[in-house]
């Protein structure tokens, strides 16, 4: 992949979206939305950028150290917002024991937070998700998958990685176990049991070659892919026309 060419098209639809309106962005410390924020910081004046780091009490500590060497190494201010107390509301008020549900309650109280900044700054909110969470479903439906515009959802993970080193992404960020912060502990490839490695081999086998059913891991991605289909789809409505039982 040619990053510089793919730099200057993601700027382009990034700016052509936007059409002068603000962005707005979550950070996490991970490598998606870090790569997203590198590719706005070049393509848009700085003020035209707010970016959200939006932490919990199992957020670990390097996942701060990270959103602070991003910031300084793009000169792009970061805010931090807790939504620990937010978190723990719903969690008390709905007395949430599911820890996957509580995972996808956090992440939709981030889009709210992003959505408030969007709304007082006349933004949109530009999306962090990947070719690979996408094809899968690996991401919360109005939660994280939640946004405006998404400039790298073109992209499989090892892209990401690689453009990511192009844009010299600190190398922390770069070589940490993908993790979308749902519960302490918590990776990517322990959740979806596949390697980041194997499953964009596998996606692309599936997804751009036509290979179906060649193997056991091929089966369980396109279980993924079919199981989360509602995620990529608009809600369902009644067409004009269509047999109205009542």
């Amino acid at each position: 992949m040619d990053f510089s060419s793919e730099l200057e098209k993601i700027g382009h639809f990034i700016t052509g979206k936007l059409a002068g309106k603000d962005a707005v962005v979550g950070i996490s410390g991970g490598v998606d939305s870090a790569l997203v924020l590198s590719i706005m910081a070049r393509a848009l004046p700085k003020e035209k950028i707010h970016a959200f780091f939006l932490p919990d009490s199992n957020t670990p500590k390097t996942d701060w150290d990270d959103v602070k060497k991003l910031s300084d190494s793009l000169a792009v201010e970061i805010k931090a917002i807790n939504i620990g107390p937010v978190a723990e509301a719903f969690r008390s008020l709905l007395s949430i024991e599911d820890r996957s549900a509580m995972g996808n309650v956090k992440s939709r109280a981030r889009m709210v937070i992003l959505y408030y900044f969007a709304n007082i700054h006349n933004g949109m909110v530009i999306g962090t998700t990947n070719r690979t969470e996408y094809l899968i479903g690996y991401y919360t439906k109005f939660g994280d998958g939640a946004c405006d515009i998404e400039p790298i959802m073109h992209l499989y993970k090892h892209d990401v990685w690689d453009f990511a080193s192009f844009m010299k992404v600190p190398e922390s960020i770069i070589k940490k176990k993908p993790s979308a912060g749902l519960w302490e502990g918590q990776t990517d490839e322990d959740e979806i049991g596949m390697t980041y490695s194997d499953l964009d081999k596998v996606l692309e086998d599936v997804f751009d070659l036509n290979l179906r059913s060649l193997t056991n891991k091929h089966k369980m991605v396109e279980e993924l892919h079919e199981k989360s289909e509602h995620k990529r789809k608009l809600p369902e409505f009644m067409k004009e026309g269509e047999n109205q039982d009542r």
